[in-house]
């Protein structure tokens, strides 16, 4: 009997701040430190070479703002590829899941939140910021890359099949195909039920996002060095919870949020939470840096249990 991997998102705050890791180290699941909370992806799936290895995603929020951080060696402007219609090949755009289904659910739903941080990209919405409402579509054809999950987890026998394969939140090509398309596909994956879907394609625009480099996300704590995981490229964005107010309930709402590069040569995925003040109401500091991290531990856990 199989329990789903999205089934046991709660809203429990676990206590177990315990979890760091030792550096140099690639990091365990639902990983905090210093108030921002870690996935770090495998450092050798990047199909392609160093250009397209993602190597980590992290998330910390404020009262005010949600900051997420990306390291890896693909520009926020792309990489010259001769074998893309564009001749470039970037990132694609971030999805968070707020709904605690599955992706390929939760999209049929109306329920996918979507942010375009790359203006280089090839979306189909023209607006960098925050979307709600998103349908999704693939790109990956028109990068030269995987149009379906299922050829780049099977290629070369599996050469990118590897532990973390969409960082510590989504650790196996299993969890992988249970989150993006459900148990179902997940028990017989194949190139046509695995389709790539790794941009906007349309979706109702909400607000603007700050984008930040490096450096300013490491004035806000950012240390992807902990974990020796500091790719040539990191950079990132703010986005202001009033945003996130007009979209979501007030209090703690647990997410699992990832992104591909436009090619799909590699991925990432984090679990966590987001506190969203509650208007009008007396509301403790939030738990916030330590709510980020926990209750999502619950989005990847189940998935792990999962038993043919």
């Amino acid at each position: 009997m199989k329990t789903h991997y999205i089934n046991k998102v709660i809203g429990s705050v676990a206590v177990g701040v315990c979890l760091l890791a030792t550096a140099g180290q690639q990091a365990k699941a639902g990983e905090m430190y210093q108030g921002w909370n870690y996935s770090i992806d495998s450092f050798s799936d990047g199909s392609g070479g160093s250009n397209y290895e993602i190597k980590g995603f992290a998330v910390t929020e404020t009262a005010d703002s949600v900051y997420v951080a990306l390291t890896g060696g693909t520009p926020l402007t792309g990489t010259y590829a001769s074998g893309a219609a564009d001749d470039n090949i970037g990132w694609g755009d971030m999805f968070f899941n707020f709904s605690g289904k599955d992706f390929a659910t939760a999209e049929a739903e109306g329920n996918l939140l979507g942010v375009r941080f790359a203006s280089t990209n090839d979306s189909g919405v023209d607006q960098v910021g925050l979307f709600n409402n998103v349908v999704t579509k693939g790109v990956a054809g028109d990068n030269n890359g995987y149009t379906n999950s299922h050829r780049y987890y099977t290629t070369g026998r599996g050469r990118y099949n590897k532990a973390n394969t969409m960082g510590t939140d989504i650790a196996t090509a299993d969890e992988a195909y249970s989150y993006l398309y459900g148990d179902a596909v997940a028990d017989n994956p194949t190139a046509r039920n695995t389709q790539t879907r790794n941009v906007i394609d349309s979706g109702d625009f909400v607000g603007e996002i700050n984008l930040l480099t490096g450096a300013q996300l490491a004035a806000q704590g950012l240390d992807f060095g902990n974990f020796g995981a500091n790719g040539p490229q990191t950079f990132g964005f703010e986005l202001d919870k009033s945003m996130l107010s007009g979209v979501l309930p007030g209090g703690i709402n647990s997410f699992m949020a990832h992104v591909l590069l436009e090619c799909a040569n590699d991925g990432v995925a984090l679990a966590g939470n987001i506190d969203i003040p509650v208007e009008q109401q007396d509301v403790p500091e939030p738990a916030g840096l330590l709510s980020l991290g926990f209750a999502g531990l619950a989005f990847l856990k189940s998935r792990k249990g999962r038993q043919a």
